[in-house]
C-alpha cells in the first residue's frame, strides 16, 4: 500500500489530496519458447494465476480460481529459442493510464486522445498476498494463434481480455474467455496437466504485502 497525492482542479484553483491505495512492484514475465519447425510460428500467451491451497489439490475444483493475468501475441523465427519478455504494466487486462491533470494543462493529452476507461484496474492486477507471503500457480499455455484469431491480422490489444472490442469487429479471439480453464478439466492436477500438454508450463510463487509505505 503506498499514500499518493492527486492534483485536481476546483475553482480554478488546485487543491491536493492524499489517498492511501494498494500498489504491486511492477514485474517482467520470462517465457523460453522453443520453434523447432523451419517457419515462423505466430502464439498467442495466455497467462493466469490461482492461490495454493493445499498440495495436489483436484484441479476441476480449482480451475474457477485461476484469474487472467495476460494474453498477448508473439512471433518467433523458425528454428530458434527465444526467451519472450514482457511487462506487467503491459497486461492486456488493465485499464489504460489515465492522463493526470498535468498533462491535459501542457497539452500532452486532449479529450479525443483520452483512454476508453474499460479494463482493470492498473493497481490491483495481482493479489494482495499475505505478510508471509501467499504461494500461488503462474501458469500459461501457449498456442497457434493463426488458428486460434477470429480473421488474419487480429489484434490483441488494449483492454481487450474483460472489455472485447470497442468498434462493431467481432472480438479477435475463436476460444472462449477464460480459455483453457472454462470448461471441466481431466487432470487431476495441475501438475499433471502440464505434463500432458508440453505447450504450457507453471511456476509457483510467492505474493508478499509489505504493508503501507509512503510514495
Amino acid at each position: 500500500m503506498i499514500e499518493k497525492e492527486i492534483i485536481t482542479s476546483m475553482d480554478q484553483e488546485e487543491r491536493v489530496i492524499s489517498q492511501t491505495v494498494m500498489q504491486y512492484f511492477p514485474f517482467t514475465y520470462r517465457f523460453k519458447v522453443d520453434n523447432t519447425g523451419e517457419e515462423e510460428a505466430t502464439l498467442v500467451f495466455r497467462v493466469f494465476l490461482a492461490p495454493v491451497r493445499y498440495f495436489g489439490e483436484e484441479l476441476d475444483q480449482r480451475r474457477n480460481d485461476f484469474i487472467e493475468l495476460d494474453r498477448f501475441v508473439s512471433v518467433i523465427p523458425g528454428g530458434t529459442d527465444l526467451t519472450i519478455e514482457r511487462s506487467s504494466e503491459e497486461s492486456s487486462v488493465l485499464v489504460p493510464p489515465y492522463p493526470t491533470l498535468q498533462d491535459i494543462q501542457e497539452g500532452k493529452m486532449t479529450s479525443s486522445q483520452a483512454p476508453c476507461g474499460c479494463g482493470w484496474p492498473r493497481n490491483l492486477l495481482v493479489p494482495r498476498g499475505t505478510a508471509s507471503g501467499m504461494r500461488a500457480d503462474l501458469y500459461v499455455l501457449v498456442t497457434n494463434w493463426k488458428e486460434d484469431a477470429v480473421y488474419p491480422g487480429a489484434q490483441l490489444s488494449g483492454s481487450v481480455s474483460y472489455c472485447g472490442k470497442r468498434d462493431s469487429s467481432l472480438y479477435p479471439d475463436k476460444r472462449p474467455m477464460g480459455f483453457p480453464f472454462d470448461r471441466e478439466l481431466s487432470f487431476d492436477t495441475l501438475e499433471k496437466m502440464v505434463m500432458e500438454v508440453p505447450n504450457s508450463a507453471k511456476t509457483e510463487v510467492k505474493i508478499t504485502f509489505l504493508g503501507h509505505e509512503s510514495d
